[in-house]
């Protein structure tokens, strides 16, 4: 009977290990595919990241999951131009990135989320 309960209490030990160890790896990973891929690049490089349909839809980096919140946007491409600024939004603590998907390129102004 020790020896199952030893055995069971490993057990236990071993996959808690586990649990804690893949936890913060596992919460960085970016989360499902995107609607929109681009390239932003804020000064240290470009990043690849993902992003939904809405306009205002958090920018996430698809390597580390750091999430980049958008407060303005000026892009264009052939035949559209975009230049919105998110009502409301203070600039403060907002850095200006290059912005580049393939269809649009030009500048998004972002957060840290």
């Amino acid at each position: 009977m020790k020896s199952i309960r030893r055995t069971v209490l490993l057990a236990l030990v071993v996959c808690t290990a586990l649990a804690l160890a893949a936890g913060p790896a596992a919460a960085k990973a970016p989360k499902g595919d995107f609607a929109y891929y681009a390239v932003i690049d804020c000064g240290p490089g470009p990043i690849e990241v993902g992003s939904g349909e809405d306009l205002w839809s958090t920018l996430v980096d698809t390597k580390t999951g750091k999430k980049y919140k958008p407060v303005a946007w000026h892009v264009s491409g052939e035949g559209f131009s975009v230049d919105e600024n998110k009502r409301g939004e203070p600039k403060k603590h907002a850095v200006d990135c290059s912005y580049s998907d393939g269809v649009a390129t030009g500048t998004v102004t972002v957060k840290k989320a």
